[in-house]
């Protein structure tokens, strides 16, 4: 059994506004360098970016343990840490019928019986016919920990991403995730921030990295944890001088 993360859906997704009005815009084939800034909201004292290097970190997503450390830490700066609004990306396989299925091998009845016979002269197993069978599939959200009928859900829409939106206790985004093959896969949130907008966490589908503004103090704290691979940045700065592709 895995815990089902006690998240409610965000009915009003305007708590989200500031984040949109403090963006860089996201203009396409500008001439201009594109920044940071259309990721992550200006605004913040001190930027940082945790790189993907902990286990079950992946491009795009952080490990449940990565996660967990991170959000001990954000934990002691925000004075709202049970109203917290995280957002995932409406676009996962997971989330979406017959979009993800196991499979296992399996001979092919008719040729096998055809060449059984023969494989004194010749192995039957190299004419074993071998098929893919679907065994499971996530057709529905019933296998997931987020909250029943997100799906249909108002989003929260930021330039070129929409994000199903959830509150509750920061402690709960660690647990969201789905579960398939009787295994829980973690998923973390793609935005995380407070009610009090102490920090905000950002971690965009196409990058290695989280990005994370808040207060000198918070920067400090991350930089200062011996299981996090961090570094400062300016949200400023241009995407190019970041990690954000490295695989």
């Amino acid at each position: 059994m895995f815990d089902k993360a006690q998240l409610d859906i965000a009915h009003d997704v305007s708590v989200g506004d500031w984040i949109r009005e403090s963006l860089d815009p996201w203009v396409a084939f500008s001439e201009n360098p594109v920044t940071i800034g259309i990721v992550i909201p200006k605004g913040f004292e001190s930027y940082v970016l945790v790189r993907h290097t902990g286990p079950g970190d992946h491009h795009g997503g952080l490990g449940n343990e990565s996660l967990g450390t991170l959000i001990e830490i954000l934990s002691n700066f925000t004075i709202t840490p049970e109203e917290c609004f995280p957002a995932l990306w409406d676009g996962y396989g997971w989330m979406h019928p017959e979009s993800i299925a196991t499979f296992k091998p399996l001979r092919h009845p008719i040729l096998y019986r055809f060449f059984r016979p023969i494989s004194i002269r010749i192995s039957a197993r190299r004419f074993r016919r071998r098929i893919r069978t679907q065994v499971q599939s996530l057709d529905h959200l019933e296998s997931h920990t987020l909250p029943a009928g997100i799906m249909k859900s108002e989003r929260f829409k930021l330039p070129n991403r929409e994000y199903l939106l959830m509150r509750g206790p920061l402690s709960e985004a660690r647990k969201i995730g789905w579960i398939f093959s009787e295994s829980f896969q973690s998923q973390s949130p793609n935005l995380l921030w407070p009610s009090d907008r102490g920090w905000i966490l950002a971690t965009e589908i196409d990058f290695n990295l989280t990005l994370i503004g808040g207060s000198e103090s918070l920067v400090a704290a991350i930089l200062n944890t011996a299981s996090l691979t961090a570094e400062r940045f300016k949200v400023t700065d241009a995407i190019e001088q970041l990690p954000v592709a490295e695989y």
